[in-house]
């Protein structure tokens, strides 16, 4: 037998009960194939990074089993054929459970905590950095813009003047050269 980690997502629109019967659906289907549970982790509700099923969030449930790699088949076409679970994966468990993931799960069940250190973290200070707060920032924005609009403005229409006399020229020349022929 192998170790699997099948990490499932159930529609986020459904309630406690619903999700709970689906897990234990799945529980006893891999039991029915040989499956022996190590833990199991409601990871909980999530929003998810793209729409699936025109669904926003879902509820994440990690098995964590040994099986047989035949028994593997069966248990995901079963899972395919529920739309309630909106993606499901299998791989080959290596032994280590993320930190960052906790059990939100059911009561009873096993909490994972992560304790986050903030001892390391040190404020940011500068003492290089002045800040004038005698200055006007709507102002300042206001004249540079203006500013940069108005000689915009000037050398658009230099450009626009150069171009038209060169095509003007250019025009007149083929004219003359029809009413030559």
């Amino acid at each position: 037998m192998k170790k699997y980690d099948t990490t499932f997502v159930i529609d986020g629109t459904l309630d406690q009960n619903q999700r709970e019967e689906i897990i234990e659906k799945y529980e006893k289907s891999l039991k029915k194939l040989g499956g022996e549970f190590d833990r199991i982790i409601r990871w909980g509700m999530r929003k998810l990074a793209y729409e699936i099923k025109k669904r926003t969030h879902g509820y994440y449930v990690i098995f964590y089993y040994s099986a047989e790699p035949s028994a593997i088949k069966p248990f995901e076409a079963e899972m395919k054929l529920n739309e309630n679970i909106l993606r499901f994966m299998t791989i080959l468990f290596d032994g280590k459970h993320p930190e960052n993931i906790r059990d939100e799960g059911a009561p009873g069940s096993e909490k994972i905590v992560t304790v986050d250190s903030t001892e390391d973290i040190q404020p940011f200070e500068d003492d290089s950095l002045e800040i004038d707060d005698d200055i006007d920032m709507e102002s300042v924005d206001d004249e540079s813009d203006s500013d940069e609009t108005e000689s915009l403005n000037e050398d658009e229409i230099d450009d626009d003047d150069e171009e038209s006399e060169l095509s003007g020229d250019d025009e007149t020349e083929d004219i003359q050269d029809k009413e030559d022929k």
